[in-house]
């Protein structure tokens, strides 16, 4: 009869009202029947003083039963005797008589025949026999309690309720779950007529009143998720699995469960919606889109994937590895390949190339291939990998043009990807560097030349960050000791995107140039040394301009010695051009019309070339004043020609890049603020021409009037009516310093859009002449700080809900490990010779220990989500020592000296790892901003205030503006220094976590003179 206790636990694994059943009516043993066989649990047979089922049977002759026969065969299609609890009296082994009361439970099929019955038995106390004492019986009583507070806690937990739906009756009943699901008072008796209305009218109310209907007439289960209306109004969503009982072939009751899938469903809802948006995000880049199994070979690709090369998907499918290299330029190939490998390896986390595709037209498509690994195998080897494909083409022939015209430039010029790899050099370039016979291109420029600085290399990467740079006159020492001068400029160049690609490099060697300015340097040394203490040129020459004396800085000017030079006239050396102008102002010297004259002209040295010259001349009379000679002051000016020329080109370069900013907008004001330049981007931003503004305008006119009040009423405790309008522009500019803030512009149109604006003083002989302000358009920067913020408020709602989860997924671990611990603690009473079974001892010890990690996963729990409740006395002084052997080998290096003079006895409250993280991170911030000005120390001690112990930390460092930066010293990404590997995070954490702590922390600081912290620690005493 062993197919019936299997086909009984069957039924208690699957059907909780079985288990109900045992538990609440079978506290001294069950049977089991069917038409043809009936079994006994060993619990029955022992109470009857019986060892086993067959020993009972054996035994059991009838002559030991007094009322009803203890075992009599019912006819279980019947109903008789099977929903009545009944007593039954059974003849003990000894000869008593046990009186038991007998309940039966009916197991029908699915067209509610009745198959079989479960009875329980509970014993009587009768003055005849044996009785139970009372301890045994109130705790029995008191186990059954907490089994069923257990079940309760359970459906709480998981937010399960249960319904009953009575048509004999039509009476509802709601369990207290399904009440608190619903909203409504524990008092709260629904009504048949008004329970429809909780669901939400439409799809909701229909499916359920359809499914009820279904359920009633055809006894079908049904399990439903839907959408309730609750009576505060909130909404939710609820799954309802519901059953009928179906008797006499009519359906008379219909029961089940409710829980509240609220969360799930909305985060399932939240999914779709955000997977909708990256489909959105990818169609709108234009890119195609694939994933490789990498180790089945297997590839799904997007239907633009197969478009680029001018394909539908079908006509390709199945993309195979084969089929793929077949589609890619030969000469690509290996390089696809050599990157995809460096993924593999993890030598890098990205995969990006560059390569051709065949079109199906016969023509080759360039796309930018990008990839990342997003899976692995457990042995580390890579699994799935996700990319997508970009058409750069057009791209791709933009730069070919650009390599086209760079190779046929005649001057030094290279260009170069981000990589610093070789696009294309001029003829001149692999000239200069002795190139000629070398191929360069697709080769790093730091391969070519292994030699270049890392000053050099510092260059090229901020080039690459989008900064220019230019250098007139650079003094390089060549591998062989040679000097060469070089004048330079790098320039990076960007993709149709607006995005850096590369950059371009102009050099020309200037050496002869300084050789031959470093020769003539000392050659006017020379002369001024030996010329008569003058240092200028002069000469004396008569009516007829034949020279009567020269100076030796004259001569070595024109290139003559004095001797040759007295044989020329000032007609001789004087050019053509300028003549003229020279004989009649020394006529008017002549006949008296002035004293003297300043002539700017030109000389012919001896070798042809020309120099310009201002000329000081004046007349020398005799007694009888007639003219004796001309005393003649020759300056030469043809380096300040040539430094007006260079002038006038850099003027006309800045003229070029003010017309080229296009986005960006560049305005000059004179001191009362009319505009007087007005630039390319300024036009465009703000929709006026030049010709409405320039020497008409101020900047007044494209700002709000109410920010302009504001920054009135910020820099001064008068009045506003006396502060002009745009002297808040040029209030830090007039103090020397640059003012960068945020301001809104007004176009033309009238509509605004925010700016940066930088305002800074132009200056001329130390005086302020003007105003420069420089604006960039930062809307889509606000754009992408709403974003932000949009962001974290979904991460801190996706917080809250992980946090929730974390309960649930502890309370349901509990109940799954009480419900195991349960089941074979009845398993051993059962059958207590398994107690001492192997398995059975080790599963014991398994279960005890998921209950202590349960546990421990609930504190874990409670600290995490209430640290403040959590916190621990914690000796400060252990905590320092313990960071400062951390951090010591920094400091010596640093050569900071670090003083504790905490008190060894003082205790606070914290969090250990919290108390770890801010120790470091002051002590690590004091070693990183020391002062290379003094020897550097870092000092702590204690103070008591209140109910704080505060902690000081007090250094000579560097110190910080708190002027301008107290506002935002502890925000987020905030840095205050130049460091490289600052990221304006330290603060912001620490001061969170002095927080979390119950805590607070102040600070003092002066600029290089250093900074002190007060923290606020809670005191372990209070």
């Amino acid at each position: 009869m062993s197919y019936l206790k299997e086909e009984l636990y069957q039924l208690v694994r699957n059907d909780s009202r079985f288990f109900d059943f045992i538990q609440e009516h079978a506290i001294d043993g069950l049977s089991y029947q069917n038409n043809a066989q009936e079994w006994k649990n060993p619990k029955l047979c022992l109470t009857l003083g019986y060892k086993n089922q067959e020993t009972l049977q054996k035994n059991n002759d009838g002559s030991h039963l007094q009322d009803l026969n203890s075992f009599k065969k019912i006819d279980i299609n019947s109903d008789t005797d099977l929903s009545l609890l009944h007593t039954q009296q059974f003849a003990h082994k000894n000869g008593t008589t046990i009186s038991m009361l007998c309940k039966t439970l009916a197991v029908k099929n699915e067209k509610g025949e009745v198959i079989s019955i479960l009875k329980g038995f509970t014993k009587i106390n009768t003055p005849n026999q044996p009785t139970l004492k009372d301890k045994k019986i109130e705790e029995q009583v008191e186990k059954l309690q907490k089994q069923e507070d257990f079940i309760e806690k359970i459906n709480s937990a998981a937010s399960i309720g249960y319904w009953d739906f009575n048509l004999i009756k039509q009476q509802i009943h709601w369990s207290s779950m399904t009440k608190v699901i619903h909203e409504v008072p524990k008092d709260y008796e629904p009504q048949l007529e008004t329970a429809i209305d909780f669901f939400k009218e439409g799809e909701s109310r229909n499916k359920i009143t359809a499914t009820i209907e279904i359920a009633i007439s055809k006894g079908q289960a049904f399990d439903l998720e839907l959408q309730l209306k609750t009576a505060k109004n909130n909404s939710r969503w609820v799954r309802s699995i519901g059953q009928s009982v179906i008797k006499d072939g009519k359906c008379i009751r219909i029961y089940g469960t409710f829980q509240d899938i609220t969360l799930a469903k909305e985060n399932h809802i939240a999914l779709l919606q955000e997977k909708e948006k990256l489909q959105s995000v990818i169609h709108a880049t234009n890119s195609g889109t694939w994933e490789w199994n990498i180790q089945t070979g297997e590839t799904h690709h997007s239907e633009l994937w197969a478009k680029i090369i001018g394909y539908r998907l079908d006509e390709l499918h199945p993309i195979t590895t084969e089929k793929w290299e077949k589609l890619v330029h030969p000469d690509d190939i290996q390089l696809s390949k050599s990157r995809m490998d460096d993924c593999f390896e993890k030598k890098t986390e990205y995969y990006n190339c560059e390569y051709r595709l065949k079109h199906r037209d016969g023509s080759w498509v360039w796309v930018l291939d990008k990839g990342k690994i997003i899976s692995w195998t457990d042995d580390g080897s890579p699994l799935m990998m996700f990319g997508t494909h970009t058409d750069i083409s057009e791209q791709k022939m933009i730069i070919q043009r650009n390599i086209m015209f760079i190779e046929q430039t005649p001057n030094a010029i290279a260009m170069f990807d981000i990589e610093m790899n070789y696009l294309a050099a001029s003829e001149k370039w692999k000239k200069e560097y002795k190139l000629i016979d070398r191929e360069i291109i697709g080769k790093s420029h730091y391969e070519i030349f292994p030699e270049i600085s890392d000053e050099w290399k510092e260059i090229h990467q901020k080039c690459l960050a989008g900064t220019s740079f230019k250098n007139d006159e650079d003094k390089f020492i060549k591998k062989d000791g040679e000097l060469q001068w070089l004048e330079w400029e790098v320039k990076p160049w960007y993709n149709d995107k607006g995005v850096v690609a590369g950059l371009i490099m102009y050099t020309a060697d200037i050496t002869a140039r300084k050789k031959t300015e470093e020769q003539l340097r000392i050659s006017e040394e020379a002369f001024r040394g030996n010329f008569e203490n003058a240092a200028i040129g002069m000469a004396l020459l008569n009516e007829k301009g034949q020279w009567l004396k020269v100076n030796q800085n004259f001569c070595n000017l024109l290139g003559y010695s004095d001797k040759e030079l007295m044989k020329l006239t000032l007609q001789d050396i004087t050019h053509p051009d300028d003549l003229e102008a020279d004989l009649k102002l020394l006529n008017e010297l002549i006949i008296g019309e002035r004293k003297f004259y300043h002539l700017e002209k030109k000389y012919i040295c001896k070798d042809g070339s020309i120099i310009n010259i201002i000329l000081a001349a004046s007349l020398v009379r005799d007694a009888n004043n007639k003219p004796l000679y001309f005393i003649s002051q020759i300056i030469d000016i043809t380096q300040q020609k040539k430094a007006d020329l260079n002038l006038a080109e850099a003027l006309s370069k800045i003229q070029g890049i003010l017309d080229a900013s296009t986005h960006v907008s560049i305005i000059e004001t004179d001191i009362n603020g009319t505009i007087t330049t007005f630039n390319k981007g300024a036009e465009n931003l703000l929709g006026y021409s030049k010709s409405e503004i320039l020497n008409k305008k101020t900047p007044i006119i494209i700002h709000i009037k109410d920010e302009i009040e504001k920054r009135k009423l910020e820099i001064s405790n008068e009045p506003s009516d006396s502060i002009h309008d745009f002297s808040v522009f040029t209030y830090e500019a007039n103090k020397g310093n640059f003012d960068t803030r945020e301001w809104t512009y007004i176009k033309k149109n009238g509509t605004q859009f925010p700016v940066q604006l930088t305002v800074t003083s132009i200056k001329t002989n130390g005086e302020i002449t003007g105003y420069l302000g420089i604006a960039v358009d930062i809307s889509s920067l606000k754009e992408a700080e709403k974003e932000i913020q949009s962001l974290l408020h979904v991460t801190k709602d996706q917080n809250e809900r992980l946090k929730n989860f974390t309960h649930i997924v502890s309370h349901n671990l509990r109940s799954h490990s009480g419900n195991m611990a349960m089941m074979l603690d009845l398993l051993i009473y059962e059958n207590p010779e398994f107690a001492k079974n192997e398995f059975i001892e080790l599963l014991g010890v398994a279960s005890n220990n998921l209950k202590e990690t349960i546990q421990h996963l609930n504190e874990v729990v409670l600290i995490n989500t209430s640290i403040k409740d959590n916190l621990v006395n914690l000796n400060l002084n252990n905590y320092f020592e313990s960071a400062l052997t951390n951090i010591n080998i920094l400091a010596i290096n640093a050569n900071v000296t670090i003083v504790n003079q905490i008190n060894p006895d003082i205790m606070i409250q914290g969090v250990p790892a919290y108390l770890d993280s801010i120790l470091l991170n002051f002590l690590t911030n004091g070693i990183k901003y020391k002062s290379e000005e003094r020897d550097s120390y870092i000092k702590m001690h204690c103070t008591e205030e209140d109910q704080y112990i505060i902690l000081h930390i007090e250094d000579n460092g560097i110190g910080i503006d708190l002027k301008k930066n107290r506002n935002k010293l502890f925000g987020m990404y905030k840095t205050f220094h130049n460091n490289t590997d600052a990221r304006g995070i330290g603060l912001f954490i620490t001061k969170n976590q002095i927080e979390a702590i119950g805590g607070k922390i102040e600070v003092n600081s002066e600029l290089n003179k250093g900074t002190t912290f007060k923290i606020y620690f809670k005191n372990e005493k209070n």
